[in-house]
């Protein structure tokens, strides 16, 4: 079982710099179809117009940026992640331990607006800055208020480690 463990972390960092390299090359031509898809596509004047009460930028970067750091322990995710599906906290985890040694470490992420989807729901568009690309690539991160507190949602985390090459 040590050795299978072992074997994964090297074989995750390897699928995560893969797998930035695949999105990459799907969103550097402004006119490919799956880069539009994963864009943010309104137009700020319309997502900043849409008020979410006790989130804004500084907030969700915090949130986002702390859960993309691969120091930041499965437990302590559960501070700013939604953890009611069963493996969402360890999945992210490893995707960000992978994804921090292939460059996209938390300060490649930064949240250009937030804005409501929903009741206690919101959407932070984050800028990710690739070490692999001149120009950073915008992903709709879906967000919850849980017991009071904003948290990246689930969908994000299936968002995130969908980046990375199934085998």
């Amino acid at each position: 079982m040590t050795v299978s463990r072992n074997l994964r972390r090297p074989a995750a960092a390897v699928a995560a710099l893969a797998a930035a390299t695949a999105l990459l090359a799907a969103c550097s031509s402004s006119d490919d179809d799956s880069a539009s898809a994963t864009s943010a596509s309104a137009p700020a004047s319309a997502s900043a117009t849409v008020a979410v009460a006790g989130l804004d930028n500084g907030q969700a970067q915090v949130i986002v940026r702390k859960a993309v750091d691969g120091d930041t322990t499965v437990a302590e995710l559960s501070t700013v992640l939604d953890t009611s599906t069963p493996g969402a906290a360890e999945a992210l985890n490893a995707f960000s331990k992978a994804a921090n040694e292939a460059g996209y470490t938390p300060d490649a992420y930064t949240v250009k607006s937030v804005k409501a989807d929903g009741e206690n729901k919101a959407v932070a568009v984050t800028a990710i800055k690739s070490p692999h690309a001149p120009e950073p690539v915008d992903l709709n991160l879906a967000m919850v208020k849980q017991d009071g507190e904003w948290k990246l949602a689930g969908a994000s985390v299936t968002t995130l480690t969908s980046m990375m090459p199934q085998h």
